[in-house]
């Protein structure tokens, strides 16, 4: 066997592996800190199996409770046992990077499933020494109680945008995504001098050293005036100023991209985010 469970010993090597390639692992990273990798009950805990070579981690892949296979398989990986490993789990979708997820998607036999969602989106980073300082005259503030019906309704209007969920599902979905957001603490709202209110942003996963920025929303009849550009930099000043020293993102289109190449964001690949259609299983072995 090419690939072994993780046991709760590996985590520190783990680790170690994944900060050395973080632009394409926070998720990885941040399901490792938060629950270890060996799976559990909550959403994102993450079941891991890792490859070794000369006594070190040298790939990882796992599976979420929430069945969402993660991948961080360099340099063309061989694909191994992964289809026997994953053969008995569902599987509602395939995320890391493009060159990566597209190998795991054959690996699967999953090269044809019906998706919801299939984007191999530009990546971006930034070295937060590098951001430049937010404009406007605008304030950003975490989200309190009574932000959280407008916010439930941006969270929403955001799924059906961009993962393509239907109005319905949205709904059910945007209150508990809300809920998790602010819990994380990462819930902010940028609003006007007169408390209008303009945009939200969170961070998705936040370690330490670095934070990966999602749920940027600014409503339709607010766009076009730097808003989401604004309230990016001025989220990422605040996690700067408690330690944060990196960030990255990936952009939904030509808008997002020239929003966050004009605070200093720079692309350093593609990241795919691939949710299937329905529940899928491993139809062949590679």
């Amino acid at each position: 066997m090419v690939y072994r469970a993780a046991l709760p010993a590996d985590t520190e090597a783990i680790g170690a592996f994944l900060v050395a390639h973080s632009d394409t692992s926070m998720f990885l990273r941040a399901n490792l800190a938060e629950h270890g990798p060996c799976g559990g009950a909550a959403r994102n805990a993450t079941r891991m199996w890792i490859r070794e070579e000369a006594g070190a981690v040298s790939g990882v892949f796992g599976i979420t409770t929430a069945g969402f296979v993660l991948v961080q398989l360099p340099d063309a990986a061989p694909a191994a046992d992964i289809a026997e490993i994953l053969a008995p789990f569902a599987i509602n979708g395939i995320i890391g990077a493009t060159p990566q997820v597209r190998r795991m998607q054959g690996w699967l036999g999953l090269a044809g499933a019906g998706v919801q969602l299939d984007e191999d989106e530009p990546l971006y980073s930034l070295d937060l020494s590098e951001l430049a300082p937010p404009q406007g005259e605008n304030t950003l503030r975490p989200a309190v109680e009574g932000d959280l019906p407008l916010l439930e309704r941006w969270r929403a209007a955001y799924l059906v945008e961009t993962i393509h969920f239907s109005d319905g599902e949205a709904r059910e979905l945007a209150a508990g995504d809300v809920a998790a957001m602010q819990a994380r603490g990462s819930l902010m709202l940028l609003e006007d001098g007169a408390g209008a209110a303009l945009a939200m942003t969170s961070f998705n996963a936040i370690l330490p050293d670095m934070v990966q920025i999602g749920n940027v929303y600014v409503p339709p009849e607010r766009r076009g005036r730097g808003h989401a550009r604004e309230v990016v930099a001025r989220h990422l000043a605040r996690a700067r100023g408690a330690g944060v020293r990196r960030a990255i993102l990936f952009a939904s289109g030509p808008a997002a991209s020239r929003a966050y190449e004009a605070i200093g964001f720079r692309q350093v690949g593609h990241f795919t985010l691939l949710f299937f259609a329905e529940r899928q299983s491993v139809r062949s072995a590679p």
